[in-house]
């Protein structure tokens, strides 16, 4: 039986995997996924996720949302009863999409902001058999994307935001760039770089990731990289200069 401890290993590791595209392919089916950041807001009970086909077979999906939370600079992701998908599994035909309703179950009042994961499965279809009944070798590929979820409940706009500081650390000999978000939103980070007097030196180049609030999360700096700076990123859309984090 697999353990609790590996299945959340197991999670990040397709998480980080999906996180680059907004849809897969495998054996004649290409599905597409939007939107690829959904939420729902203070006075939304549900919001919509569509799953469409483009391939030239059927494909048959399934959609689970899980808790996510960030923790020793790592992400973990729990099972939980607050969110919940309907369909959780549908077949989706050549050419055709579904909408997937994602719904925030009664009695899960909050406050601020609550992150998850949608983790979505293409499940492999029945092995096939030859005529004289013996299995097939075939092997079925069964690929998992992965997109952030963000549901909301009352809070004060002028506390609705990330707050974020910034500081080079050092772990086993190796310079790393750490994140730290002490606001009440997630921050989502896109193009990193360290600013040096007139110069800009690109850290990273795209998504960097997400640091939820009141975590902590560190990326690998480039051997190359300035030994001083001030570190620039875009946060939630934005450009922002992090603060130092003593």
């Amino acid at each position: 039986m697999v353990s609790r401890f590996q299945r959340r290993i197991a999670l990040r590791l397709l998480a980080f995997l999906g996180a680059a595209s907004s849809g897969f392919a495998a054996h004649g089916a290409t599905v597409v996924l939007w939107p690829v950041n959904p939420t729902i807001a203070a006075d939304q009970q549900a919001s919509a996720l569509w799953l469409e086909n483009r391939g030239d077979v059927p494909v048959t999906l399934q959609v689970r949302a899980f808790g996510w939370t960030q923790a020793a600079g790592s992400d973990r992701y729990d099972d939980q009863d607050e969110v919940v998908s309907s369909p959780p599994i549908a077949t989706v035909a050549p050419g055709k999409r579904q909408l997937v309703r994602i719904i925030r179950r009664a009695g899960s009042a909050q406050k601020g902001e609550r992150s998850y994961r949608l983790l979505i499965d293409q499940l492999p279809p029945p092995p096939a058999e030859k005529p004289d009944k013996e299995p097939s070798a075939h092997l079925s590929i069964q690929m998992r994307y992965s997109i952030p979820l963000f549901t909301y409940g009352e809070q004060p706009a002028a506390e609705f935001a990330s707050n974020l500081s910034a500081r080079v650390t050092i772990v086993d000999g190796r310079r790393f760039v750490e994140i730290r978000n002490i606001g009440a939103k997630h921050a989502r980070l896109v193009n990193l770089r360290l600013v040096n007097g007139v110069q800009h030196f690109d850290v990273t180049t795209g998504l960097v990731g997400y640091v939820l609030p009141g975590a902590t999360m560190r990326w690998p700096l480039p051997s190359d990289a300035p030994l001083a700076g001030a570190f620039l990123v875009n946060v939630n859309g934005a450009d922002q200069q992090l603060s130092p984090n003593a």
